[in-house]
């Protein structure tokens, strides 16, 4: 027979001095856990230290993207992105029947180009947002980020475009050979000259004429205006005894004489851009050349007897690049990035061809026929179909490319082995 012992809990008093009770001590069912409460004061240090956290990664990543972040980028970007209507995404056929390879632009994945009867603008997702129509035989199109200058070769009409509007529509006095135009609206056109070789007038963002300058010894073919549409470099050639001849002028728009004037022997101007505050890259047939803006030095890169097949200008890193072929046929090209002071950064031994050149920040990209290849740092990092008829490739970013082909306009994934049924 068992006998009940009393339990020990059975009989318990409270011991009110008792500051720390043990599960030894006493029954679970008794355990009152302690409740540690926060004060008010330490709730509130914790979400600023949460807020500053935040607000030192938007601050950095503000800095990081400083140059876009202009009142015109963010308001197209609330306006077109935000709260417009989305499009049905790439690709997108071309408004007209051809769009030159150069008359296309891409800006945080909005696309501007001019065909032979518009100039069209499309958001990130395909929507058209601009269509003015265009009148000239052989269109140009400048642009610098949502400003754009449209003109005919040749011909005195001119148009000056915002992402979503016509600005202004303008006739010169003479035929227009050259243009450009920066993003605070400010532009300059090169005409035919009224008794000189050439005439070129800049404009103010009101479209005031403030700047004109006569040349009486070259026939411009290539003007680039700097980013605050303060100056520009203006490139000319001429006849010197049967051989070539090439002037180049440096202008600053509140001075009536050139801040410097150099000439080259034997070598044309193809291109000319600014690609950093005042440092322009010119492109040249024979070798490329950087001039620096207060600096007697004209620096000369010699591309050593190889052909240019391709090149593309990168201010936002404040480099340009080249395409030289090694075998003359247009293949086999050695790719050469140089900085804005004309010194070599990157050399890739490219066995494909350069149709179209394109960088962004260290990855370039080449289009030979329908395939782009792409280099990250020096090495072969993607390979993919760009779509039947391509014609020009444009990175915008290390993964992602627009494409212009004979009659679309389309956005690839350069990860993606596309075929030409899942080319986007």
């Amino acid at each position: 027979m068992f006998k009940k012992i009393k339990g020990r809990y059975a009989e318990r008093k409270l011991n009110r001095e008792r500051t720390v009770i043990s599960y030894e001590d006493v029954p679970l069912d008794d355990y009152e856990p302690e409740k540690t409460e926060i004060s008010v004061k330490a709730v509130k240090k914790i979400v600023l230290g949460v807020l500053i956290s935040l607000l030192m990664g938007l601050v950095v990543l503000a800095f990081a993207n400083r140059d876009k972040l202009t009142w015109d980028n963010i308001s197209i970007w609330w306006n077109y992105e935000v709260m417009g209507t989305a499009g049905k995404g790439f690709p997108v056929n071309i408004v007209g029947s051809e769009v030159e390879s150069g008359n296309i632009a891409v800006n945080q994945s909005r696309v501007a180009y001019a065909s032979d009867t518009s100039f069209i603008t499309l958001n990130s997702t395909g929507k058209e947002v601009n269509n003015s129509q265009l009148r000239y035989t052989k269109p140009v199109m400048k642009s610098a980020e949502n400003k754009f200058l449209t003109f005919g070769l040749g011909e005195t009409g001119y148009q000056v475009h915002s992402f979503d509007s016509n600005m202004y529509s303008g006739t010169a006095e003479g035929g227009i050979f050259a243009g450009d135009i920066a993003s605070n609206g400010k532009y300059c056109i090169v005409i035919e000259g009224n008794g000189f070789y050439s005439e070129l007038y800049a404009f103010d963002s009101d479209n005031n004429r403030m700047f004109k300058y006569c040349f009486s010894e070259y026939y411009v073919n290539s003007v680039a205006i700097n980013k605050n549409g303060t100056g520009c470099v203006a490139c000319g050639i001429s006849n010197n005894n049967g051989e070539i001849k090439t002037g180049i002028y440096i202008l600053d728009f509140s001075q009536s004489e050139p801040e410097a004037k150099y000439e080259i022997q034997g070598d044309y101007i193809i291109d000319c851009k600014y690609i950093s505050d005042s440092r322009a890259a010119l492109v040249g047939g024979n070798a490329s050349y950087i001039v620096k803006i207060d600096n007697d030095d004209l620096k000369t890169i010699d591309y050593g007897g190889k052909p240019l097949c391709n090149y593309c200008f990168c201010p936002n890193t404040e480099t340009f690049s080249l395409s030289l072929s090694k075998s003359g046929d247009g293949k086999h090209c050695d790719i050469i990035t140089y900085n804005d002071g004309g010194e070599k950064k990157n050399t890739i031994d490219c066995e494909y061809g350069s149709e179209s050149l394109s960088s962004y920040k260290n990855t370039i990209a080449t289009l030979d026929g329908n395939m782009v290849y792409v280099y990250d740092d020096g090495e072969l990092k993607y390979s993919c179909f760009a779509g039947t008829g391509a014609k020009r490739i444009i990175l915008c970013s290390g993964t992602e490319a627009f494409v212009l082909s004979v009659n679309q306009v389309r956005k690839i994934d350069l990860t993606t082995q596309a075929s030409p049924d899942s080319a986007r």
